[in-house]
């Protein structure tokens, strides 16, 4: 497995790979829930959007790459200088879970954003993702806020930070 970064604006294979995959990950039954707060499944438009989108918005795509270049895993990061640099998400294959996967798409943006000079990372996640929030406790990050029933069924959000 490697990490490389993906640009949808420069490279239409790029483009096109990612779409693939965030139309597979985003919709697969365990991470939906996880990655959308209204509970509605992202269809080909909406991912069409998200990636077109990306270059205005400043967002950064890393993957996790098998060896014959299938993706099982993207991070979203977004550096801003106003408000800080956050891991939008991170998403992972639902059958390549627990083989270190997540974790590496997170140092990642934990580097990316050491290398961009911020002195703290945020992310958030959903009180009930009980695994990512293991996984980021144990990667460094501290919760800093809960918002109260931020998900279509109630479930709070998260709020952490890892100060670099």
């Amino acid at each position: 497995m490697k990490i490389v970064a993906y640009d949808p604006n420069l490279d239409s294979e790029h483009f096109s790979k990612l779409h693939k995959a965030y139309l597979k990950l985003l919709n697969e039954k365990d991470s939906l829930k996880y990655l959308s707060i209204s509970g509605v499944s992202f269809d080909s438009h909406i991912i069409t959007a998200l990636l077109k989108n990306s270059k205005q918005e400043e967002v950064e795509y890393y993957v996790a790459l098998t060896s014959d270049n299938n993706i099982i895993g993207i991070s979203a990061f977004k550096p801003d200088l106003i408000k800080g640099f956050e891991i939008i998400e991170t998403i992972v294959n639902n059958n390549h879970r627990f083989k270190g996967i997540g974790k590496a798409l997170i140092n990642e943006g934990i580097e990316l954003a050491k290398i961009k000079g911020f002195k703290a990372v945020d992310i958030s996640v959903f009180a009930d993702n009980k695994d990512m929030l293991i996984l980021l406790i144990k990667t460094g990050f501290k919760p800093i806020r809960i918002e109260n029933h931020a998900r279509f069924d109630g479930e709070d959000l998260i709020h952490l930070k890892k100060y670099l």
